[in-house]
């Protein structure tokens, strides 16, 4: 008799306990722990494989909001998640041996336009090409164009600031960026955008976590701006997801 494997025996304890806290949360999302799903994210655009603890698919910034503050419980300190979205990296941005946080199943909407204004609101699992269909019957069009347009998502555009052909005409992906509706790793929801100083010592004085991201980035710029730029290059593209 062949023996049956059970791949998620090798889950660990930790991992199993905490996707059963978050089945009977608020979170709507999806939640994948079959070793099927979990290979299937296994490989990106890289060399590399790295098999998750398991895969999740949150419907909304608050989906993810839910997961993240369900993880400080102290018995989670041992979890990572990884956020995924196209794959399309060639350095294993989106794989990891924890949980896979997957933004393109659900979180793939275009949820506002002002063709006055000239911008698009979207969520991080929406594809370029998918972007760009959607804005070229209104004449616009988002740069760069990438080689890995068809798959690519904004989310990972963003945090690897993608470039491509025509980025030396049309620029980079932060050429393009008004703002970013990020969640922390504490669950807190952050608004991010270009603030003038008044509301930066708003948010210095309100205090909390984004007031202590807002003091820290200060501090750095203000007090570290002679060794940053004696130290580093000048460089035309901010890779923030190496």
């Amino acid at each position: 008799m062949i023996p049956r494997l059970d791949y998620q025996d090798s889950l660990s304890p930790t991992t199993l306990q905490f996707l059963e806290l978050l089945a009977r949360s608020a979170f709507r999302g999806d939640i994948e722990k079959s070793y099927a799903s979990r290979l299937a994210m296994a490989t990106d655009n890289s060399v590399y494989q790295v098999v998750p603890q398991a895969v999740l698919y949150p419907r909304s910034a608050d989906d993810i909001a839910v997961m993240l503050k369900l993880a400080q419980g102290p018995e989670y300190a041992a979890l990572s998640f990884f956020p995924r979205g196209g794959g399309t990296g060639t350095n294993g941005q989106s794989l990891g041996g924890g949980i896979i946080v997957d933004l393109s199943r659900h979180m793939n909407q275009i949820l506002e336009i002002n063709l006055e204004q000239g911008w698009v609101r979207a969520q991080a699992g929406v594809v370029k090409d998918q972007l760009n269909a959607y804005l070229k019957p209104h004449g616009y069009f988002f740069s760069p164009d990438l080689s890995t347009s068809n798959r690519a998502t904004l989310g990972g555009m963003v945090n690897t600031d993608a470039s491509g052909q025509g980025s030396l005409v049309y620029g980079k992906t932060s050429d393009h960026v008004l703002g970013v509706t990020a969640v922390l790793d504490d669950g807190a929801i952050l608004d991010a955008r270009p603030v003038s100083a008044d509301e930066v010592a708003q948010k210095l004085a309100a205090g909390g976590r984004e007031g202590a991201i807002y003091a820290q980035v200060l501090a750095s710029a203000r007090d570290k701006r002679a060794e940053v730029e004696s130290t580093f290059p000048k460089l035309t593209r901010f890779l923030t997801g190496y």
